[in-house]
């Protein structure tokens, strides 16, 4: 991440001073409307900069990047166009009143700022739902996991099947679903017992069980929808 931070970090200084040479080299009027495309366009460098930190540099997983690529995609547009505006009233400044430009650039800048913020905003709640929604199937994925396991470890028809069974189940949990869960846990808990003590005729007894209490759960999962 701090590699990806640095190469982004020296892209945009390579392209801030390429910006500069063409700006001071080319002998362009410098009336009122070329110092504030000027002045406007090095903000618009430091917008690119904080948007593409808030996508990319806070989080190093690849989600996150995923997440924060629309705020950096908007950073960078505003900057590229902004860039391009800027270059163009600074070779017509001469002919475009310093009061227009300055009006427009603000209202672009404001626009950008404004669109970043609602974009954070949202990726935000996108990335708390998930967050809430990985707590919500962490039991279930454990004790699919655990009867996987279970089934890999004995032959016996009946764990195969009910194996299958959680396997097609809803993984999300909720609070209504709470006392079935924590009984079809229990059942599970004892089912292993049965299995690393080799008991078969104690498996399927305790696998008619634990379906029985996985339909009631999945039963109530689909009456809380």
């Amino acid at each position: 991440m701090k590699k990806d931070n640095l190469r982004g970090g020296i892209g945009l200084a390579v392209v801030l001073v390429l910006y500069h040479l063409v700006v001071f080299l080319i002998p362009f009027e410098r009336e009122e409307a070329f110092w504030i495309a000027y002045g406007f366009t090095l903000v618009a460098f430091l917008v690119m900069a904080v948007a593409l930190y808030m996508a990319f540099g806070k989080n190093g997983d690849a989600r996150s990047k995923f997440y924060g690529f629309p705020i950096g995609r908007l950073g960078v547009l505003y900057g590229g166009l902004q860039i391009v505006a800027g270059l163009a009233v600074m070779a017509l400044g001469y002919w475009v009143p310093w009061q227009a430009v300055l009006l427009v650039f603000a209202i672009g800048l404001g626009a950008a700022v404004i669109g970043m913020i609602s974009v954070e905003s949202v990726v935000e709640q996108i990335q708390v739902q998930d967050k809430k929604l990985e707590k919500d199937v962490a039991l279930m994925r454990a004790l699919q996991s655990k009867v996987n396991q279970m089934s890999a470890q004995c032959d016996s028809p009946d764990l195969k099947r009910f194996a299958e069974e959680i396997r097609y189940s809803d993984p999300v949990s909720s609070p209504a679903l709470e006392a079935a869960e924590h009984e079809l846990m229990a059942v599970v808990d004892q089912l292993q017992a049965a299995v690393v003590d080799g008991e078969s005729q104690v498996i399927g007894v305790l696998c008619r069980r634990a379906s029985a209490a996985l339909a009631e759960r999945n039963r109530l999962c689909k009456l809380n929808k």
